[in-house]
């Protein structure tokens, strides 16, 4: 009876290690059929202006909100890349069935009167949006300033931008030789026009201020390599040319 009681001890004892990795697969296995069938619920979109949230889902084939693992995060990232407004883009999931999309836009640059497109911060090109309150290159810019330009462009604020209302490539020159090949003039909304190059671009961040200092519609010239500012007046400008 004794050799029993210590067989049965030991059955018992080698059947318990089974009957746990048996459960534990079986929570495993349910676990991952419900992540596999779990549908999207709930699609958050953050950052577009442009974008319109029909034209995102309907690339992404989510319209009758499939199941949340049908495609990766990578691949819906890849697929929203190829719009020509998107400059990044992050897809996130969670296993309540919530999808996140989170786009960062190119921004409108200028319209480029010679290309007849608008220019993204991306040196994307667009004619399928219509931009309001960007500015407009008026002349032909060489490829390698331009490629400059707009990356120099990029970091002037939306707010500043929209103060600009033509662009015109004008490099410096004394007689024939050109001094500086970076230069342009830009021609503002309120009347003023402002000779900037592109390592001192920034500065176009700070023209309402510095144009407070002065009473007079005329010239700012911020292309120089020291801090000062020169302005010269349209009226000082024609008593000059009038002597």
């Amino acid at each position: 009876m004794k050799k029993d009681k210590r067989k049965n001890v030991k059955i018992h004892l080698r059947l318990k290690p089974i009957l746990v990795l048996s459960f534990f697969i079986l929570v495993i296995s349910v676990f991952f059929y419900y992540l596999m069938n779990v549908p999207i619920k709930n699609i958050y979109i953050e950052g577009t202006t442009y974008l319109k949230d029909k034209e995102i889902i309907e690339l992404l084939e989510i319209k009758n909100y499939p199941k949340l693992f049908k495609f990766t995060s990578k691949s819906l990232e890849k697929k929203l890349e190829n719009l020509e407004m998107v400059q990044a883009v992050k897809v996130s999931k969670s296993l309540n069935g919530v999808l996140k999309i989170k786009i960062q836009e190119a921004r409108p640059l200028f319209y480029n009167r010679g290309d007849y497109c608008y220019v993204l911060s991306t040196g994307a090109t667009t004619n399928s949006y219509d931009f309001s309150g960007i500015p407009f290159l008026v002349n032909y810019v060489p490829n390698h300033i331009m490629e400059r330009f707009i990356k120099e462009l990029d970091r002037v604020s939306n707010e500043n931008l929209m103060l600009i209302s033509e662009i015109e490539y004008a490099p410096s020159r004394s007689e024939e030789v050109v001094i500086d090949d970076t230069r342009f003039l830009l021609r503002m909304n309120d009347g003023n026009e402002v000779y900037i190059n592109l390592i001192n671009i920034d500065r176009l961040n700070t023209y309402p201020l510095i144009y407070s200092l002065f009473d007079e519609k005329g010239i700012l010239e911020l292309d120089s390599d020291n801090e000062r500012v020169v302005f010269r007046s349209y009226k000082s400008i024609e008593e000059n040319r009038r002597e």
